[in-house]
């Protein structure tokens, strides 16, 4: 896998909130910078310095998000606009990790706890310019179907995308409740993870596909010599269990009280409960029972590595009682110390203590459970004090598939394998641009659309350059009634220097016009062909293709000819178009993608063309889809002059892309006045 990847790690929930999935975002970015990438954490943040760095680098004429992204791209140091705030999420200045915040978040009640999600109301233009102008060679979205900023930008992202499925309360409620319309973004996927082995099974019953099992891992380092443990130093045999209070966690935390007032486990001398200082500052525990004080021990911790020596020293952890977004972060970290875990009986826990760390499972309904788990654990490992002093005789712990290394060696594979699969290229190289710019987002501080084709327009002739339109129709269409002769002279007249003759499952007008045009302008032949999966072009034909075949065999008859796939309008939702799956899977056989439809009735159809283009670097076309002279050069192609295939697609490679919008209800009308006045008119 070659390093300096730029890579977009965006997380669903709120940066300036204790999270788990945060933290796991958090330790990935770190190790990515360590092993040479670049990486971005995308996050939405509450927090009132956020909110002005924000204004700072997205403003729309003065914004820097994308000119200082693209100096640290380059291997300058993040600029100090881009990291974030002192106190604000898990990642400290220090780290050297941009983070760039994109608007608010919003808190979502579910199942008793409170999560804080960043909602795609005013983070979506934001995301949008940053995904057009940072240039990301992959964005890595967690819990990418949740309602969130992950499903925003596996929406807006152009390009290739893995999702991680962490399958936290929040993500499971979304996946099943929202599965009959999150189906068709899950295409959009190209690599998928999921954190347990279990996990896997619940996805493919909802979503089937390929998943590829990561653990979410944790920064923490392995076990260290046993003078780091307390016990060991100060000669004290207690064996205690510890339980770590973050996010969201009161009804576990209340659900434990409750069982250790009814059933105190008789193995353990105590239970010590960590509390997370930012995390009990937003979400109040409840306070310890007075039968209990002498029994639980209250600690309070900052960061994950002040957990380290409680790890090392308690008996047994318990992971959080109900279980929660927080529960696998629990068991890794405990994991890569070796302390034993009991857990409630999910399919998490289940995974997680039939692999090699010693654990159990208890019923949080049942109060005498979680005793026996415990004791049922310590009967088969060693004490607190017996693990410590055993490190001193084997400080170099094995391989933990837990820690964060462990986490991103496999991480580096999925990358380079999907890089790979979506473009052709193994490891990175410099992308060839599918456009220079966006015909439908402004980027930040840039001219508009509008400035930019009307200077592009107005700038000097290139003699060897011309202005093509590459989907009209002639009256060899059923649905158009321009005769050859007319489209041919109003080229001439509006500058048209070569045009694709492209009708309906029909391709004698293209022939008329190539033999009256005698190259002016140049005339493509080619057909608009009705497969059963949708329409298809094929450009540079000989012979006509029937319709009704499959996509495949479509496909196949066009490529034997030599002729070029172009997918017009691919994204038209009122329009029969191949499924997004059907293009992903013909790749390698589609030469051009229609970005820029003049006819379509939404221009979010064209930039979801755009955005796919870009993300699988796939070369841009675009045509005016004219069926009445006066949408002729609706939508030109500027691009060097061809005279083949192979010097079309070099030329297209090259081209800049015209709009020259008309009213669509006006084109319409006169289509449907001339293709119909024949049929209503009374006969003379």
């Amino acid at each position: 896998m070659a390093a300096d990847l730029h890579i977009a790690l965006v997380t669903p929930f709120s940066w300036s909130v204790p999270s788990a999935v945060n933290q796991h975002v958090a330790d990935l970015a770190c190790e990515l910078k360590n092993r040479g990438h670049h990486p971005v954490v995308v996050v939405s943040s509450d927090a009132p310095a956020d909110e002005r760095r924000i204004r700072a680098l997205f403003h729309r004429s003065r914004g820097r998000v994308v000119a200082l992204l693209r100096d640290y791209r380059e291997g300058a140091e993040p600029d100090g606009l881009l990291l974030p705030p002192a106190g604000v999420g898990p990642l400290e200045r220090e780290a050297g990790v941009p983070v760039v915040p994109l608007g608010s978040s919003f808190p979502v009640r579910l199942n008793g706890g409170v999560a804080n999600l960043g909602l795609p109301v005013d983070v979506t233009s934001r995301l949008e310019k940053l995904m057009l102008g940072a240039g990301f060679d992959l964005v890595h979205v967690h819990e990418p179907l949740a309602p969130s900023l992950s499903f925003t930008a596996l929406r807006e992202t152009r390009s290739p995308v893995v999702g991680t499925f962490h399958l936290t309360p929040l993500g499971v409620a979304a996946y099943e409740l929202g599965q009959a319309v999150l189906d068709r973004f899950f295409l959009r996927l190209d690599a998928r993870i999921v954190t347990f082995r279990s996990g896997r099974d619940i996805l493919e019953d909802l979503y089937p596909g390929r998943y590829e099992v990561v653990p979410c891992g944790t920064g923490l380092a392995p076990a260290v010599p046993a003078t780091a443990c307390p016990s060991a130093r100060t000669g004290v045999a207690k064996p205690f269990a510890l339980y770590v209070y973050r996010g969201d966690g009161r009804r576990s935390h209340r659900a434990l009280l409750r069982t250790l007032l009814t059933a105190f486990p008789t193995d353990l001398d105590e239970v010590s409960i960590a509390y997370h200082r930012a995390s009990v500052k937003r979400w109040v525990p409840r306070s310890i029972p007075r039968k209990l004080r002498a029994q639980v021990t209250l600690r309070e911790f900052d960061t994950p590595a002040d957990l380290t020596p409680l790890y090392q020293a308690a008996a047994v952890t318990i992971l959080p009682f109900l279980g929660g977004e927080w529960l696998c972060a629990t068991a890794a970290e405990a994991s890569v110390h070796g302390c034993p875990v009991v857990g409630p009986d999910l399919a998490p826990v289940r995974d997680f203590v039939s692999g090699p760390t010693p654990g159990g499972v208890f019923s949080p309904t049942e109060s005498a459970s979680l005793g026996a788990a415990i004791r049922s654990v310590l009967g088969r490992t060693e004490s607190s004090e017996s693990r410590c002093v055993e490190a001193v005789a084997a400080p170099s712990p094995g391989p933990c598939e837990h820690t964060i290394g462990a986490v991103v060696d496999k991480l580096e594979r999925i990358y380079g394998d999907t890089i790979a699969a979506t473009s052709g290229r193994r490891g990175i190289v410099a992308k060839t641009p599918v456009a220079g710019y966006s015909l439908h987002v402004r980027g930040i501080g840039e001219m508009s659309t509008r400035r930019r084709m009307r200077h592009a327009a107005a700038g000097p002739a290139r003699p060897d350059w011309i202005n093509a339109d590459l989907h009209v129709h002639s009256n060899y269409s059923k649905d158009c009634a321009s005769p050859v002769e007319a489209i041919l002279n109003t080229a001439r007249e509006i500058g048209l220097g070569a045009l694709a003759i492209a009708d309906h499952n029909e391709i004698q007008g293209a022939f008329l016009a190539r033999e009256l045009a005698k190259d002016d302008p140049i005339i493509i032949v080619a057909e608009e062909i009705k497969s059963a999966e949708g329409e298809v072009i094929g450009l540079f034909l000989s012979k006509a293709i029937p319709p009704a075949l499959s996509f495949d065999e479509t496909l196949s008859l066009i490529k034997e000819q030599g002729g070029l796939v172009y997918v017009p309008h691919p994204f038209d939702a009122l329009r029969t178009t191949p499924s997004y799956r059907t293009l992903v899977d013909n790749l390698h056989r589609i030469d051009v993608i229609e970005i820029y439809n003049a006819k379509v009735a939404l221009s979010s159809f064209n930039l979801s063309a755009e955005r796919f283009a870009a993300k699988y670097n796939v070369v841009a076309g675009a045509g005016s889809d004219a069926h009445v002279l006066q949408g002729l050069g609706t939508a030109i192609i500027r691009m060097p002059r061809f005279d083949d295939p192979q010097s079309f697609m070099a030329a297209l490679w090259e081209a800049d892309i015209i709009a020259r919008r008309r009213n669509l209800l006006y084109l319409q009308s006169l289509k449907l006045l001339q293709t119909t006045l024949d049929r209503v008119l009374p006969e003379d």
